[in-house]
């Protein structure tokens, strides 16, 4: 992953989207988990507000539809290179209302078979974490989702998600294959996500290990399906335009801050 172009701090505040984020309680919590919604139905459950519990994600069954950038479908259809207002102001009636930081990535997606070394959930999470105690599986997100970058910084672990919202059997190939012909061509198709940064640390149990803190940057995509499966297929890169939603991940703005400036600038952390 690295950007493209400078990140822009972004409040929509009028935005018609079919998308939103919920959160319920729990034992003594009033807040505890936290789900994206589409229409209103629980698309994905996006984890709890314990940053010493375990990351993850689950899909549920609202996570059955995209939500069209039809209005920009040929911009996007070769790829941008620069976030500009006018894109913003069309974009903001798809995004819902919130704080963001818009920022325009490269990625390299790669297809994640569960259960596999490269299946987060049965790896880097297990090494920290352990094995849940109850049922001695690791969690299964219940979709097939793709990483990009994955890197250390002295004791933390930097880790990207892109998470689709339907599965992979629902992709029509011809569009695939089209996609697929134009990055071979060069060009860099734009899908669009909201992003959560979630930072999290055990309480304990972490002694004498290599990695003790992980960022977990999640993009759930919300247009762009064809184009990060061809570029899966292609094993290339394309770009991501990313909403982050400040206040809805287990991170603060300081933290949001440090993990830009470390692929800004190249900064330790």
């Amino acid at each position: 992953m690295k950007l493209i172009s400078q990140r822009v701090s972004l409040e929509i505040t009028n935005s018609k989207s079919i998308i939103t984020f919920e959160t319920t309680g729990g034992c003594q919590w009033k807040v505890w988990d936290r789900y994206l919604c589409i229409d209103g139905k629980q698309a994905y459950h996006i984890g709890n507000i314990c940053g010493t519990c375990s990351f993850f994600f689950e899909r549920l069954g609202g996570a059955n539809q995209k939500v069209s950038a039809a209005k920009l479908n040929a911009e996007l259809k070769l790829g941008i290179s620069s976030i500009e207002k006018k894109l913003l102001n069309d974009l903001a009636q798809i995004i819902p209302n919130d704080e963001y930081i818009v920022s325009l990535f490269e990625v390299k997606p790669a297809l994640v078979k569960l259960g596999s070394e490269n299946d987060y959930f049965a790896s880097e999470q297990v090494d920290l974490w352990g094995i849940d105690g109850f049922w001695g599986l690791p969690h299964n997100p219940m979709i097939q989702y793709y990483r990009g970058t994955s890197k250390t910084v002295r004791s933390n672990g930097i880790y990207e998600f892109i998470v689709p919202m339907f599965p992979q059997g629902w992709l029509d190939y011809d569009t695939v294959e089209e996609y697929m012909s134009s990055i071979s061509l060069g060009n860099k198709p734009t899908a669009i996500a909201l992003s959560i940064l979630d930072v999290k640390e055990p309480a304990d149990g972490y002694e004498n290990k290599e990695i003790t803190k992980h960022w977990c940057l999640t993009h759930y995509l919300i247009d762009g399906h064809h184009k990060i499966f061809a570029a899966n297929e292609s094993n290339e890169s394309i770009s991501l335009l990313s909403f982050l939603a400040v206040k809805q991940g287990i991170s603060d703005s300081k933290e949001i801050d440090i993990l830009f400036r470390h692929f800004e600038e190249g900064i330790d952390f």
